[in-house]
């Protein structure tokens, strides 16, 4: 017999899939019983999640997000709608060449805004308070602004850019669903791995794959500057975060 509810765990985050035949009654408490056997496996993260399978309203799914929490050491950050007309874009995209036009909906004519923010969803974020340790992740769809320091096996993942008020020496994934203007900025950018839309670098020190290197020369201060990665010419590479790069971003 099928399952009614099966629980898959991505470095994105957590996919529920719902049978659809199921009455949501049903199906609140089988996901409270599969997430308590659970548990232990999923340990304790900040997680997105997608809902598959089943149509759920924004009240019902609301409701999932909490039995889950409730169940779990999971705190469900976010819930990624994967229907949305911005998803289906990026999924378009992605099948493409990159040097074919994606189709976007027709709407009135607007005012051309700046590529930088082209993709964004909307002006809000997630706020992280505290650093992530080895284990840990934050998957979003919104921005992640981390008030802390993010620690070697700790990841962030956002479809929007990154800000780490602190050390990054974990891996982040900025522009998930392929937004190539998002940034991602730490006051210490020292990553194992960044990552931006279908752009990757790795750590200097190690010892394969495209390195993170700075754009240029660094002048050694005795106080650390804000630094920032970003796609230029289809690689990663990052600089001192300040009036200069700002300049070019926004123009």
């Amino acid at each position: 017999m099928n399952q009614i509810v099966t629980i898959k765990g991505t470095k994105s985050g957590i996919i529920l899939v719902l049978d659809p035949n199921t009455e949501f009654d049903v199906l609140k408490k089988e996901i409270a019983s599969k997430f308590n056997e659970a548990s232990t496996f999923l340990g304790k993260n900040n997680m997105g999640l997608i809902i598959r399978g089943k149509e759920l309203s924004d009240d019902e799914q609301s409701e999932v997000a909490d039995i889950i929490s409730d169940n779990s050491d999971l705190t469900i950050t976010c819930i990624i709608d994967e229907q949305s007309e911005m998803e289906k874009i990026f999924k378009n995209a992605a099948s493409q060449s990159e040097h074919e036009a994606v189709a976007v909906p027709e709407s009135e004519p607007v005012e051309t805004e700046p590529s930088a923010i082209e993709y964004n969803y909307d002006n809000s974020a997630f706020i992280y308070t505290g650093n992530l340790r080895s284990g840990q992740d934050i998957s979003c769809e919104q921005s992640v602004v981390v008030l802390g320091d993010v620690k070697p096996g700790a990841n962030v993942t956002s479809y929007g850019s990154i800000f780490i008020l602190g050390e990054l020496r974990g891996n982040a994934f900025a522009g998930a669903g392929g937004d190539r203007n998002a940034i991602v900025m730490a006051l210490e950018l020292n990553p194992l791995q960044v990552r931006i839309a279908d752009a990757i670098a790795i750590s200097p020190d190690a010892e394969k794959g495209p390195k993170l290197r700075f754009k240029k020369k660094k002048i050694m201060t005795s106080v650390h500057e804000p630094e920032v990665a970003y796609i230029e010419n289809g690689h990663i590479v990052k600089t001192v975060y300040g009036t200069a790069f700002l300049r070019q971003y926004i123009k």
